[in-house]
C-alpha cells in the first residue's frame, strides 16, 4: 500500500499499513520503501514491514524508536511468528495529538560481503506520522 504525504491532512481509516522494502543499498545504508520513507497512520493501526522480492535485504533484525523521538508503538514492532521475515507493530491507541516519530530499521544485506556473506547490521531511519482519529 502506498501512502503519500498529502494524506496528513485527510481522514485515514484504521487499517494495516504495509511498508514493502523494494530495494536497498548497503554502501550508503539506504532502503527503498513503498511509502518513500514516511508512513501516515492513525492510532490503533497495525504497521507491517515486508521484504519485497529481490530487495537485497536478507533480514530485518530490529525496528527501534530513535532516542530523541516519541515512541508511537504499543506494542513495539517485533517479528511475526508466521514463518516469514515480516515485522509488525501497533500504533498506540491513546495518542490524541499529531505525533511524528523517526525510527530505525536495522537490517542485514544479501551477499556482497566477505566470502559472499551479507553485510550488517545496517541502520536506515524512516519516519512515521500519527494523525489522531476524529
Amino acid at each position: 500500500m502506498k501512502l503519500d504525504q498529502s494524506l496528513t491532512n485527510q481522514t485515514l481509516t484504521k487499517m494495516d499499513r504495509i511498508i514493502t522494502i523494494t530495494g536497498s543499498n548497503a554502501a550508503n545504508s539506504t532502503l527503498t520503501l513503498s511509502d518513500q520513507g514516511t508512513t501516515n497512520t492513525i492510532p490503533g493501526d497495525q504497521v507491517t514491514w515486508v521484504l519485497g522480492p529481490g530487495c537485497g535485504v536478507a533480514a530485518i533484525v530490529g525496528i527501534k524508536n530513535k532516542p530523541i523521538s516519541v515512541d508511537v508503538f504499543n506494542p513495539d514492532p517485533a517479528p511475526l511468528n508466521d514463518g516469514t521475515t515480516n515485522w509488525q507493530g501497533t500504533i498506540n491507541s491513546s495518542i490524541i495529538v499529531q505525533t511524528e516519530e523517526q525510527y530505525s530499521i536495522i537490517w542485514n544485506s544479501v551477499g556482497g560481503g566477505w566470502h559472499g556473506q551479507g553485510l550488517g547490521p545496517i541502520t536506515t531511519d524512516p519516519k512515521i506520522i500519527v494523525n489522531p482519529g476524529t
